[in-house]
């Protein structure tokens, strides 16, 4: 029976996988909030009521920063020759929770039964009712910054971040005490909540790259395009060269095939967009986008390519900006 399930699960997974549209994975360069200034030597102050090591994850996120493999950043330990001071408080750092009890029925006891005098037999008409204990917690981070320039104290930029996470146990299986808070536990998840206000702090400060999942066009369109089956196993393969990120070879196939087709093809030459944007040449992703957006009055499609144009639009004014932001 239990090979049976496993087998069953297997295939709602694959069939699943099957139907779900493919995609790749691109990342561009976005810039910083700070618009006005160039940002690249900060001293760091220790962060107000600090009790979650914000100071040290966000001073250690900064010193670490690189993009396209140049560091962004210099931490100074004074003022002289600082572009920036970054100050900030811990406004909140707590841990919230409350019980609740779900309804159970429990099948191993009877509250009433039916009984056979005939045959001597009982049958059981109505369970117990087990209310389990539940627990919900809620832990809370809450941080403001300020980078100031130094010397004149002018406000540069100024944000408060504030995360959450939550637990929910129930106890139907080991006894359930009240619970008190745990300083260990709580220190050990809001620790992680401002290591991750730390990097949400350097996106805002510093040029960062952002990943988007875009969808690959898996199948030639039989009645918009005349194709051989050779051509269409090519193009088959070329998306699974695509999936395993081996674009080099992907794009010498899609170019051989656009060629082949006359440049008539949406499909190939959207997907040779696609692999264009990946390496970061959005002019020309751009470009090929546009090219295939004339080629199909297809809804989804004139989505995807309109899509790709706006995005490779703002990406490309996006990543002039964080060049100009790097040192």
């Amino acid at each position: 029976m239990k090979l049976i399930f496993n087998t069953f699960l297997v295939l709602i997974i694959l069939f699943i996988s099957g139907c779900s549209s493919k995609k790749l994975t691109i990342k561009a360069l976005q810039p910083s909030k700070i618009e006005n200034e160039k940002i690249h030597t900060i001293r760091i102050d220790r962060f107000y009521r600090d009790d979650v090591n914000q100071t040290e994850s966000i001073a250690n996120k900064i010193a670490n920063k690189i993009v396209d493999n140049q560091r962004v950043f210099e931490v100074k330990y004074n003022d002289f020759g600082a572009d920036a001071v970054l100050t900030g408080e811990v406004l909140n750092s707590s841990l919230n929770s409350y019980v609740y009890y779900r309804s159970e029925i429990d099948y191993s006891r009877c509250r009433f039964y039916r009984y056979d005098e005939k045959n001597r037999t009982r049958e059981c008409i109505e369970y117990q009712i087990r209310s389990i204990p539940c627990e919900k917690r809620e832990y809370n981070v809450t941080t403001s910054i300020k980078l100031i320039k130094p010397i004149t104290n002018a406000l540069i930029f100024s944000k408060t971040y504030d995360k959450s996470s939550f637990d929910d146990m129930c106890y139907d299986r080991h006894p359930y005490y009240p619970f008190y808070p745990d300083s260990r536990d709580k220190f050990r998840v809001n620790t992680q909540i401002a290591n991750d206000i730390s990097s949400d702090i350097l996106d805002d400060i510093s040029p960062h790259y952002v990943y988007y999942d875009i969808e690959i066009i898996d199948e030639l369109d039989k009645d918009t395009l005349v194709f051989s089956k050779e051509q269409e196993k090519r193009f088959e393969k070329v998306v699974e060269l695509i999936l395993t990120k081996n674009l080099d070879l992907a794009k010498t196939q899609l170019e051989n095939l656009d060629k082949e087709f006359n440049q008539k093809s949406f499909e190939v030459i959207y997907n040779l967009a696609l692999i264009n944007e990946a390496y970061n040449q959005l002019k020309i992703a751009n470009e090929l986008y546009n090219e295939a957006k004339m080629l199909t009055l297809n809804t989804k499609y004139l989505d995807l390519a309109n899509y790709g144009i706006s995005r490779t639009n703002r990406n490309l004014e996006q990543k002039i900006k964080a060049k100009s932001q790097l040192p």
